[in-house]
């Protein structure tokens, strides 16, 4: 089990070879940058893409609730 602490200390490409096996949850747009979001074992994982230049700028994990906010913004609840 990889913690947010070991996933920190690793280099760029082990950090993005850990990410593809967390679970994508979820995709959103910020300055013309798609920001995935994966779930890993006890964090989740953003990785920062630039479509026009097919490039992976950078990935940021955290373990904060707080911090899927923007990825809850877009949710509308449709009661019933």
């Amino acid at each position: 089990m990889l913690t947010l602490d070991e996933f920190n200390a690793l280099n760029g490409p082990e950090q993005a070879e850990a990410v593809w096996k967390g679970i994508f949850l979820a995709d959103r747009e910020e300055n013309g940058l798609i920001i995935r979001l994966y779930s890993l074992d006890n964090f989740y994982a953003e990785v920062f893409y630039n479509v026009h230049t097919n490039k992976i700028l950078r990935l940021r994990a955290f373990n904060a609730l707080s911090e899927l906010a923007p990825y809850l913004a877009d949710i509308r609840f449709n009661p019933r």
